[in-house]
């Protein structure tokens, strides 16, 4: 098929098109209002991680918005197309709205394609930031769900590199800490990692329940809780966990500088063994 992105094809409910000729409708509301959900793979060298949590979770966040999926195995099957083609890549899946209001779901589109990995530096900056859209506790309908109305997070990693930093931490209502736009944080305070809890209502991240097995693997006690700013900031190491990122040390939160630390460099180091150990078993 001639004119295909370099990295494959987009295949729209399992229908693969070069990148010019990919398209969903004007009127659907996944555009139009940001109704939908999404999710975001690492492919390894044509393998991609934990395929089937990020399905889980798919699924969990259409279920939240009232859209019905194709299988399991038809999903799965578009993303091993996509992997296969793009290599060391990310892989996006976004599932649309549908063209009716009225009716979520109705003619929503399931769109798959790779995407080349960003540009990523070895150790980030974040600037602490009020989220006061971010439930923090409060359930909503789409508690916990990855949809695809991301303008506010968007907004405050922009915010952010205004600054000078990477990227953004945001901060509860109540002045919990709670994860960064796209990434969750985590921290070392005398040996022990400290994590926001689930409960906050923040994204249950893949990468994060990988750095947790990580972490009890090498005997590191954890603690999941509600933390404010302060507790960081007295932190010995920080670090992000997110899908393109694995985990990379966090060097300054605010005006607070902190050094990539040994304990942060075994959960990195473990994080790379368990992605090759999972890919080499299939």
């Amino acid at each position: 098929m001639s004119g295909i992105d370099p990295l494959g094809p987009v295949i729209i409910d399992g229908e693969k098109f070069p990148t010019s000729q990919a398209a969903i409708s004007m009127k659907d509301i996944g555009l139009l209002r940001g109704y939908g959900c999404f999710e975001v793979l690492r492919s390894f060298g044509g393998h991609t991680f934990r395929t089937l949590d990020h399905i889980d979770r798919l699924e969990g966040s259409a279920r939240m918005l009232g859209i019905s999926l194709p299988s399991r195995d038809a999903i799965n099957s578009w993303i091993v197309d996509c992997s296969t083609a793009g290599r060391d890549c990310l892989i996006r899946v976004i599932v649309t709205g549908g063209i009716d209001t009225e009716e979520p779901g109705r003619h929503s589109r399931v769109v798959v394609f790779a995407e080349p990995l960003p540009a990523v530096v070895d150790e980030m900056k974040v600037l602490p930031l009020d989220a006061p859209w971010h439930s923090d506790g409060m359930l909503s309908e789409l508690t916990g769900a990855k949809t695809l109305s991301y303008a506010p997070n968007l907004a405050a990693t922009f915010a952010a590199r205004r600054e000078g930093y990477d990227d953004a931490l945001l901060l509860g209502k109540s002045g919990h800490v709670l994860e960064g736009p796209t990434f969750g944080i985590a921290w070392i305070a005398n040996g022990v990692l400290e994590t926001p809890a689930s409960d906050l209502g923040i994204l249950q991240s893949i990468t994060q329940g990988a750095v947790l097995e990580i972490a009890r693997r090498e005997e590191i006690p954890i603690s999941e809780g509600h933390f404010d700013l302060a507790k960081v900031l007295q932190a010995n190491e920080v670090f992000a966990m997110s899908t393109a990122r694995n985990v990379m040390p966090i060097t300054n939160v605010g005006e607070t500088s902190f050094t990539s630390g040994p304990v942060t460099k075994r959960i990195s180091d473990g994080f790379l063994r368990l992605v090759s150990e999972e890919i080499e078993a299939r």
